[in-house]
């Protein structure tokens, strides 16, 4: 089984989102949100297990889909996209349907998961909203961007095959506020404050963002993390560089440039000097090491 669960890392494609994803929106945390938007954590290392169990998960949902067209219902506009807040704001749907037996001139959104025996139970007894606030904001903002009504929440139990269906009804006052929510994230020059200073506690003891967070580790370096870009609200998760007046390509972003400066509230320091003709930025770390930012970085971060 190691030799399998090697193959599928081996094959695994690390990617960064170019904006907030809609399966995060739910979160608690927006100092999460902010660090994912602006790449300060490297990219999760996804073990095979897990791998394995995402490929599981995909297969359900071509379950799911065909339980639903074997029941007379359509089933389509699987994968259509989601973009809000100028493009910053990104996700899929698993489809649309009609034919829902409960209102079946309605169409609704589907959202397609399964879950452990564990998680399951949870769902049924409290519903999406309260079980899994995650899964409730991609149903939202799924039917907020497609202007649907109802969404079809279909979750199956991957220990006993037992099918699980809600209608969640459209929220726009819930959703307002948390694209109002993405819209201040993705605009703002600072992290949001910490919701838990408890590292050893939910929700931050499995956070990828905790070493950036909670313990001084610099970001990584790429244009997002650098106090002269901007994400721009005209197009499609835009972002530009003041420092060369230019827009900035997704290899670009990664790449960054010589000029690079972090955003001062992303280093673990304080600014004690800044040169503008050098450009470079002074700071004394929280080691008391002084740090000097202008294209030294990599070797202090």
């Amino acid at each position: 089984m190691r030799a399998i669960y090697a193959a599928y890392e081996a094959a695994n494609e690390h990617f960064d989102s170019l904006g907030i994803s809609v399966g995060e929106i739910g979160g608690e945390c927006d100092r999460a949100l902010y660090y994912a938007l602006r790449w300060a954590s490297r990219p999760e290392e996804i073990i095979g297990r897990k791998l394995s169990i995402f490929r599981t998960g995909d297969r359900w949902e071509d379950v799911l889909v065909n339980d639903l067209e074997r029941i007379g219902v359509d089933v389509y506009g699987q994968q259509d996209r989601i973009r809000l807040v100028g493009g910053h704001v990104r996700g899929k749907i698993d489809g649309k349907a009609i034919g829902v037996p409960e209102a079946p001139k309605t169409e609704h959104l589907c959202e397609f998961k399964s879950s452990n025996d564990k998680g399951f139970k949870e769902i049924v007894k409290l519903k999406c909203k309260a079980a899994k606030p995650l899964h409730y904001a991609q149903c939202q903002i799924g039917m907020h961007f497609m202007g649907l009504s109802r969404c079809l929440y279909l979750v199956v139990n991957k220990n006993d095959d037992e099918r699980y269906a809600e209608r969640i009804e459209y929220d726009a006052e819930y959703c307002l506020r948390q694209l109002a929510r993405c819209e201040r994230i993705i605009n703002a020059i600072e992290p949001p404050v910490r919701i838990c200073e408890n590292t050893a506690m939910p929700p931050c003891l499995f956070c990828k963002h905790k070493s950036v967070c909670h313990e001084e580790a610099f970001p990584r370096v790429s244009c997002r993390s650098c106090l002269y870009s901007t994400p721009e609200m005209g197009g499609d998760a835009h972002w530009s560089c003041s420092r060369w007046s230019k827009p900035l390509s997704v290899d670009e972003q990664k790449a960054a440039c010589p000029a690079h400066l972090h955003l001062p509230a992303l280093v673990p320091g304080d600014v004690i000097e800044t040169n503008e003709d050098a450009e470079t930025v002074t700071y004394r770390l929280g080691n008391g090491k002084i740090w000097i930012d202008g294209g030294q970085h990599d070797e202090a971060a």
